[in-house]
């Protein structure tokens, strides 16, 4: 992995000044990747000047230097008030923004559909920004439209977010039990494109379904443990273990109401305004909560969890930053992703494993399926 040039490394200070030198100098050492941020929908509907530190969301560019982060999958969240055909054309255009805001910014991002392309990035001193789609409902329920996707940059789908699609069942509503024939058919288009099919979001039998399907590893972009807090959106026991047997990695999320369970006196979970009072989409995903969030050894609790199952080499980052109303505390927005590398060490993982933890793991899995 080539070294990071000297103008993307950040000081032990300027990373944070709770982190150690040790974690700082990991951290600003190690290849950094988020698999989920949600921040192509503040980019489409506020437009604002992603060069700046912005006083809104949790993602800017320079709070990615500040955070370390070498390249991120900005995910293109659908919507479930569109349909079929008006979610491929929100795609088209959330895709579209993503696009523009890489060529107003050609020193610091740069576009990625695959390892090498992440690899070149990080040499020039760039941030590699890969595209995905949240939600299968922007396939349209057409191979075509699946292909086009591809050829417009797009490198993973999760297949479903809070409502199923017509093929494939989400946590939170099961029509088909698992995959249709048709959504089996989209896991393997996936596979031949080189996409990578994401399982956060599905329901527990379609999990196992895209497993039995898949030839390729599949990961989970933005999840937590169902052990440490009971919700559909999280992983169980079972699942994180096979889907680590399949050489695929789970990546913990940091969304407040995953990670942790009952309310405590440091958190109370947030209380999004009535629908019909926000401004738009932003608003719906990531309105900013003014209670605390979770500690952060709730965070740490389901990252030593997930490896404990799963193995150091299977487990990664997915933060879901502007897309979240609520983080655990210390790490409010994408400049403290220093954070983790300090929660990981002082739990006695190795360096070693922590560097597969910030972005190897993923880049292993990226080899072997974006193209």
């Amino acid at each position: 992995m080539p070294p990071r040039t000297a103008r993307t490394v950040p000081s032990a200070k300027s990373v944070t000044p709770s982190v150690s030198p040790r974690a700082a100098r990991l951290h600003a050492s190690s290849l950094v990747i988020d698999t989920h941020i949600d921040t192509a929908t503040h980019l489409l509907y506020r437009d604002p000047d992603f060069g700046a530190r912005l006083k809104e969301g949790h993602v800017d560019i320079p709070r990615m230097r500040e955070g370390g982060v070498d390249a991120a999958f900005f995910a293109v969240w659908i919507d479930e008030i569109y349909d079929e055909a008006a979610a491929f054309k929100y795609a088209v255009r959330e895709i579209d923004v993503i696009h523009r805001t890489i060529e107003k910014h050609p020193d610091d991002l740069a576009l990625a559909v695959n390892a090498t392309d992440i690899e070149k990035a990080r040499a020039e001193g760039k941030i590699a920004v890969l595209i995905s789609i949240e939600g299968g409902r922007a396939v349209a329920d057409d191979m075509g439209c699946l292909r086009a996707l591809h050829r417009l940059g797009v490198r993973s789908i999760t297949l479903a977010w809070y409502r199923s699609t017509n093929w494939c069942d989400s946590h939170n509503e099961n029509r088909h039990g698992g995959l249709t024939p048709f959504g089996r058919d989209v896991v393997r288009e996936m596979n031949h494109l080189g996409m990578l099919v994401d399982i956060s979001h599905v329901s527990d039998s379609a999990f196992w379904d895209v497993l039995e399907t898949s030839e390729k590893p599949v990961f989970a972009s933005h999840s937590c443990c169902r052990a440490l807090c009971d919700h559909t959106r999280n992983m169980t026991d079972e699942m994180i273990r096979a889907l680590a047997e399949k050489d695929g990695v789970m990546n913990v999320t940091f969304v407040s109401g995953f990670v942790a369970g009952k309310p405590s006196s440091d958190f109370r979970p947030p209380v999004i305004p009535p629908r019909e009072k926000l401004r738009d989409p932003f608003d719906y995903i990531g309105w900013p909560c003014p209670e605390p969030g979770p500690p952060f050894a709730s965070l740490m609790a389901q990252f030593n969890h997930a490896i404990t199952l799963a193995g150091p080499g299977h487990v990664g980052i997915g933060s879901d930053y502007d897309g979240t109303t609520q983080t655990p505390q210390g790490v409010e927005d994408i400049s403290k992703l220093p954070r983790v590398t300090e929660g990981l060490l002082a739990s006695g993982h190795s360096e070693v494993a922590v560097r597969g933890i910030l972005g190897l793991n993923n880049m292993r899995l990226f080899r072997k399926t974006l193209r």
